[in-house]
């Protein structure tokens, strides 16, 4: 029969096809071959792994891979993808310049041309124009702001002093939102006592959890699929929204569209009425300038380059501060101790917490990087290869490949932090034990030239903040290390909350 013929034929060009395909990448697959992992299926690889795989599950699926050497090869359907979890290998691969491209996960976010996600070429330039953004020198200007914003924050909280334990992660992501507002953005709009704060806050975990849902449906990767569906409608409606009411508020208070007329000259003219001397170039302004000076970021990207100053510095660093407050909470003796330091730092209860002071907090800081470890809110990073990356002398990646980094693993490697690394212990931060590890094995902030920029604009702030909030109360939580569950999602978090009862001291 006729059909009979045509199906023979067809399939016979699909199996030469394959044949043809497997033949022009033996040199590439040979590469993948030598990698480890747990068999494949036909066809489907290892995407039965993450069949129906949720935010509070990947952790554990992730682990699951993470427990052959690494670098290991995971297949999605026919697709290879190349997971790293050992310190060494992740210090090739971030370094590398041919890895400094994201991975398709992260152009969802809706900032493909900003510092986040952007290519490498348009990444070099605006990382050069924006660095001295977080300069030393900025962040002092910026230590006056922490402190109000800690102490508008802590008086907040005053009215929670005796009541019932609650979530506090709200409190937090409206306080962080206040201070990027008053100083990467030079315009203070009270976010934590204002209903723009409440709507802000709003729009943003909607849209959040639009992308995580995006993120977990492998068929909504292909962008045209992803805009037949509802989903897609929904993330249109929610910036259209928070750009018409909330951004576009904020371009106006800082005369967005007279200052991009203005010449360089011009504009480092304004001076601080206060001190008559020039003002700081803070992030909006080295924006403004970006813009002035080329077509890098067209006038149409200020919308990409808010939001990707709001999401990087608001949602990583707020969660940040809760789960080092709800670690504080969970070990009274180390939350002591932590206290005892303070008070002989800076014991007054209004006192500015200087930036020289947050530097002699040295306990602090390790209970701080000691929940980063346990916490680490970018706990996957995948970039892709543009050519062979030789991470050994028997492993080499191919080009074009993806690559997915395991930070929270690597974090919890019983191998590299002990038979208890599950365990929230600071000592592991002490001097002679650093040391001895590798320097890849701790990336809270990720790694190599594409790392964080606002690292240390973070850990200024949040030294602050957990000053001003033990120095006022006592924190205790009911939670225990072995109920706290993980989500994954854009960044990691703590499904339980933040949840705290607040005594005053």
């Amino acid at each position: 029969m006729w059909w009979y013929s045509w199906l023979t034929y067809l399939c016979a060009s699909v199996c030469m096809v394959m044949i043809f395909l497997q033949w022009s990448r033996r040199k590439t697959n040979a590469k993948f071959a030598k990698m480890s992992g747990p068999r494949r299926l036909p066809l489907i690889g290892h995407a039965h792994k993450f069949f129906r795989a949720t935010p509070g599950k990947i952790a554990n699926t992730l682990k699951y891979f993470g427990s052959f050497p690494s670098p290991v090869c995971i297949y999605m359907g026919p697709l290879p993808h190349v997971a790293i979890f050992d310190p060494e290998q992740l210090q090739v691969i971030l370094n590398s310049q041919n890895c400094l491209d994201k991975s398709i996960q992260y152009s969802f976010l809706r900032v493909s041309r900003t510092m986040i996600s952007a290519p490498t070429h348009l990444w070099k330039n605006q990382r050069k124009a924006l660095n001295p953004s977080f300069a030393p020198a900025i962040l002092n200007n910026f230590v006056p702001i922490f402190n109000e914003k800690c102490a508008i924050l802590t008086g907040l909280l005053g009215k929670y002093v005796g009541q019932p334990e609650r979530n506090y992660t709200r409190d937090l992501c409206k306080f962080t939102l206040d201070q990027i507002y008053a100083t990467a953005l030079g315009c203070d709009f009270d976010m934590q006592r204002s209903p723009d704060g409440e709507r802000s806050l709003d729009l943003i975990e909607s849209y959040i959890k639009v992308m995580v849902a995006r993120i977990f449906t492998v068929w909504k990767y292909p962008e045209f699929i992803y805009r037949m569906t509802s989903g897609y409608k929904r993330e249109q409606e929610i910036l259209k929204t928070y750009h018409e009411t909330i951004i576009s508020k904020l371009l106006r208070a800082i005369d967005f569209e007279e200052k991009l007329k203005l010449s360089d000259e011009n504009n480092n003219e304004a001076m601080n009425e206060d001190t008559g001397s020039k003002k700081p170039n803070i992030f909006i302004d080295r924006l403004l300038k970006l813009m002035r000076d080329g077509d890098e970021i067209a006038k149409e990207d200020i919308f990409q380059q808010i939001d990707m100053i709001l999401f990087a510095g608001n949602d990583t660093t707020a969660k940040t501060t809760s789960f080092i407050l709800l670690m504080l909470a969970m070990h009274p003796e180390v939350q002591e101790r932590c206290y005892q330091e303070i008070m002989a730092v800076c014991p007054g209860e209004n006192q500015i917490v200087t930036a020289e002071d947050a530097a002699e907090l040295i306990y602090l800081e390790m209970a701080c990087k000691e929940t980063m470890r346990l916490f680490p809110v970018g706990s996957v990073l995948a970039r892709v290869t543009t050519a062979d990356i030789k991470l050994n002398d028997e492993h080499t990646i191919p080009a074009d490949s993806t690559i997915i980094m395991g930070i929270y693993q690597i974090h919890r490697d019983p191998k590299i932090w002990g038979p208890k690394a599950d365990e929230f212990d600071p000592n592991n931060f002490l001097p002679e034990r650093a040391e001895k590890r590798h320097p890849y094995s701790f990336l809270p902030f990720s790694g190599g030239p594409r790392n964080c920029v606002g690292m240390r604009y973070a850990w200024l702030s949040l030294k602050v903040l957990v000053v001003h909030m033990l120095r006022k109360y006592r924190l205790s939580t009911s939670l225990t290390m072995d109920q706290i569950r993980i989500k994954y999602g854009i960044i990691l978090n703590i499904a339980n909350g933040c949840l705290l009862t607040l005594e005053k001291r």
